[in-house]
C-alpha cells in the first residue's frame, strides 16, 4: 500500500482568462450591461461557496474567511477567488456608468477598484505555495493581477503607472498566446486587441500626438466579430481623447467669417470632421469608410443638439430675445422698437447653423458612397453602363430614394440661413447639382415605372431626367459660373466638371432607355395587349433564329440569348459571306433579220440614169450568162 504523503498530484490547468470571457459573454457584458453580469456572480460565488463549504456564516452572522494554501485543496477555490475579484470589477464599471449623473459614485467606484486589487494581490501571492497549478495557470493570474492594477490607475488618471501594468499584461499574454494551441488562442488575441486602446490612451495622455490618431484607426479597422463592450470602450476613449485636443479649436472659418465656439461638443465635432478627411484617404474598405462618416454624424448630431439646447437656454431666459420657428433666427428687442441681434445669440445661432452644414455635408458624402458602392457591385454590361444602372437592374428603387434623400440634403443646406443666403454664387452652384440629382433621381425613378410595364410614366420621366440634365450642363459650365473658389470648395459633392461628365453619360443612357421602353410598349400591345413571346423561334426550315444571319431573320424577335449565341455561331453574323449562289434567268440574245425583209422603192426616175441593173455584163461571164439565162430578165416594174 502506498503511502499518501509520497503521493504528488498532477498541476492542475485553470483556463483563467477563458471562464471570465464566457461568463462576461453570456451574462450581460455582450449589451454592456454590468449590472447583470455583478448579480450573476453574486449568485454564482454563493452557489460555489455552499458546494465547497466554504460559507462566510450564515444568515444571522457573518464569519469572514480568508483563503490560505491550507485550504486550498480544490483548484475551484481559485476559480472562487478570481469571481470575488471579477464581481468588484464589474460593480465598480456600474457605478461608472452611472458616475455622470451622480459624481460621488466615482470615489464609490475607486473603493471597488483598489478592493480588487488587494484579492488579486492576495491570490498572486498564494499561488506560489500551490503546487496543484500549473505554470500556464499561473502566468494567467499574474497577468490578471497586471490588467487590474492597469484599470485601476488608469481611473485614478495616473497614465505612466497605468501604461506600466498593461504593456506588463500584455507580454503576458503574448507568451501565453504561443504556449497555447491554435484552438485556445482566440481568446488571448481578443484580450490582446482590448489591451491596446487603453495602452494608446495612455501614451496619448503622457503626450504622444499620435496615440489619437491610432485610437481612431483601431476603431474603423474592427474586426465583424468585435463586442459591444470593446465597442463602447473604444467610443469612450475617442471621446476623451478628442476631449482633451478640443481646447485646441477656439475659432472656426465659415466664408469669409470667424465664428468662435465655446461648446466642448462643437469642438470635438469640428476636430473629428477635420481628422476624417485624412482617415478617408487612407480607409481601404467600404466598413471602415462607413465607421469614419458614422463616427463623424454622431459628433455632429450631438453638437448639434448642445448647442440648440444652449440657445434655448438664452432665448428663455432673456425675455427680449424671440424666435422665429420659420427661419430659425433669433432676434433680440431693444426699447426703441429695433430687432438686433444680441451678441451671443448671434455667435450661437451662427454656430447652429455651421454645425447643421457640416451634418448634411458629410451625411451628402456617405449617401454619395453608398450610391457608388451599389453600382459598383453591378456586373459591367447588362446591368450597368457607363457607371449607371440598366433597365436590367431589378431594384432601381433602392438607388432612386438614395438620390431623393441627396436632393432633400441639398435643399436643406440651401434654406439655411444667415451666411448661405448672402452668397448667390454658392446658391446657384448648390442649386445646379440638387438638380444634377433630380436628373439621376428621375432616371432612376423610371426604370422603377419599367419594371411595373408603366411605359407611359417611364418615358416621360426619362425625358424630364433629360430636361433636368441638360439644364445642369449649362449652369454648371464655368462660363457661365458664378461661384468663387472658395465657394466651389465649401458646396459639398463631386466637382462641377465631374458631374458635368456623368450628366453627359445619363443623355445618352436616358436616350438608350427610352427607345427600349417604347419597343418594348410596343411588345406588349401587339395582338391585343397580349405580350408576344420572345423566346428562340424557328421557321420551317426547323433552324431558330441562332443559326441563322440577321439578314436571314428580320421577321424573327429573338431573345438576347439566342442573339449572343447568333454571334458565336457566325464570323459575319449580320450577312452571309460569301453569298450563297442562285439560279438567274440568262439574257437572250436577238438577230436583227427585219431589215432583210423589206424593199426599198426604186429611185432611177429621182437620179435621171441608168441604173447598174439594165447594164449588159461584158465579158466571157457576161456571154456565159447570156446564154443560159436570156429568158429570165426581169421586166421593169
Amino acid at each position: 500500500m502506498e503511502n499518501p504523503e509520497n503521493t504528488t498530484t498532477a498541476p492542475s490547468n485553470i483556463p483563467v482568462l477563458s471562464l471570465v470571457k464566457s461568463a462576461q459573454q453570456q451574462h450581460g457584458l455582450r449589451h454592456g450591461d454590468y449590472q447583470r453580469y455583478h448579480q450573476y456572480i453574486s449568485r454564482k460565488l454563493r452557489r460555489m461557496r455552499k458546494s465547497l463549504h466554504f460559507q462566510q456564516g450564515n444568515r444571522s452572522k457573518v464569519t469572514p474567511k480568508k483563503l490560505t494554501p491550507d485550504i486550498v485543496t480544490n483548484p475551484r477555490f481559485i476559480i472562487l477567488a478570481v469571481f470575488e475579484i471579477e464581481r468588484s470589477w464589474a460593480y465598480a464599471m456600474q457605478l461608472k456608468a452611472e458616475s455622470s449623473t451622480e459624481i460621488r459614485k466615482r470615489f464609490q467606484m475607486c473603493s471597488r477598484l483598489r478592493k480588487a486589487v488587494a484579492r488579486a494581490e492576495l491570490l498572486c501571492n498564494m499561488e506560489d505555495n500551490l503546487s496543484l497549478l500549473d505554470a500556464q495557470t499561473k502566468l494567467e493570474l499574474r497577468a490578471y493581477k497586471q490588467w487590474i492594477r492597469g484599470i485601476l490607475f488608469f481611473e485614478l488618471q495616473n497614465w505612466v503607472v497605468a501604461k506600466e501594468h498593461l504593456e506588463s499584461a500584455q507580454a503576458i499574454y503574448n507568451i501565453l498566446l504561443q504556449m497555447v494551441d491554435e484552438d485556445s488562442q482566440a481568446v488571448y488575441k481578443s484580450r490582446i486587441d482590448d489591451l491596446l486602446p487603453q495602452i494608446r490612451y495612455c501614451a496619448h495622455s503622457i503626450g504622444d500626438e499620435t496615440a489619437a490618431t491610432d485610437l481612431q484607426r483601431m476603431r474603423n479597422q474592427a474586426p465583424d466579430g468585435l463586442t459591444l463592450l470593446s465597442e463602447l470602450q473604444l467610443d469612450q476613449l475617442l471621446s476623451q481623447a478628442r476631449a482633451s485636443q478640443a481646447s485646441q479649436v477656439s475659432e472656426v472659418d465659415w466664408l469669409g467669417t470667424m465664428i468662435p465656439v465655446k461648446s466642448e461638443k462643437a469642438k470635438i465635432a469640428i476636430l473629428t470632421v477635420e481628422e476624417s478627411k485624412s482617415e478617408l484617404e487612407k480607409a481601404e474598405s467600404l466598413q471602415a469608410k462607413l465607421a469614419i462618416y458614422e463616427s463623424v454624424l454622431k459628433s455632429c448630431v450631438e453638437a448639434v443638439t448642445s448647442v440648440r439646447d444652449e440657445l434655448r437656454t438664452v432665448v428663455t431666459s432673456e425675455p427680449s430675445v424671440t424666435s422665429d420657428k420659420n427661419t430659425s433666427v433669433v432676434v433680440a428687442s431693444t426699447k426703441y422698437g429695433q430687432t438686433l441681434g444680441s451678441e451671443k445669440v448671434s455667435r450661437l445661432q451662427l454656430l447652429y447653423n455651421y454645425l447643421q452644414y457640416l451634418k448634411l455635408a458629410k451625411t451628402i458624402d456617405r449617401t454619395l458612397l453608398h450610391i457608388e458602392t451599389t453600382i459598383s457591385s453591378l456586373a459591367e454590361g447588362s446591368y450597368k453602363r457607363d457607371q449607371l444602372a440598366t433597365s436590367a437592374y431589378s431594384k432601381p428603387q433602392e438607388l432612386s430614394r438614395l438620390y431623393d434623400t441627396l436632393v432633400q440634403n441639398y435643399q436643406e443646406i440651401i434654406s439655411l440661413p444667415c451666411l448661405i443666403q448672402d452668397h448667390n454664387g454658392l446658391k446657384d452652384l448648390l442649386y445646379a447639382k440638387m438638380l444634377s440629382y433630380r436628373s439621376f433621381r428621375c432616371y432612376y425613378l423610371a426604370l422603377a415605372y419599367s419594371c411595373n410595364k408603366k411605359y407611359v410614366e417611364c418615358s416621360a420621366l426619362l425625358m424630364r431626367a433629360k430636361q433636368h440634365a441638360e439644364k445642369a450642363i449649362s449652369s454648371l459650365k464655368y462660363t457661365a459660373a458664378t461661384w468663387t473658389e472658395g465657394e466651389e470648395c465649401v458646396a459639398p459633392g463631386p466637382t462641377p466638371d465631374v458631374l458635368s461628365k456623368s450628366l453627359q453619360s445619363l443623355i445618352l443612357q436616358a436616350e438608350s432607355e427610352d427607345f427600349t421602353c417604347k419597343a418594348a410598349s410596343m411588345l406588349d400591345t401587339v395582338e391585343g395587349n397580349e405580350p408576344i413571346s420572345i423566346t428562340p423561334l424557328t421557321d420551317s426550315t426547323g433552324l431558330d433564329a441562332s443559326q441563322k444571319s440577321l439578314v436571314d431573320r428580320l421577321n424573327i424577335y429573338a431573345d438576347e440569348k439566342s442573339v449572343e449565341k447568333s454571334f458565336n455561331n457566325f464570323v459575319y453574323p449580320f450577312v452571309n459571306l460569301p453569298p450563297q449562289f442562285r439560279p438567274v434567268p440568262v439574257k437572250p440574245i436577238f438577230f436583227d433579220l427585219a431589215l432583210n425583209h423589206i424593199n426599198f422603192p426604186s429611185l432611177d426616175d429621182k437620179i435621171g440614169g441608168k441604173t447598174s441593173g439594165s447594164s449588159k455584163p461584158s465579158g466571157i461571164t457576161g456571154l456565159m450568162r447570156g446564154w443560159l439565162w436570156r429568158g429570165s430578165e426581169p421586166s421593169e416594174t
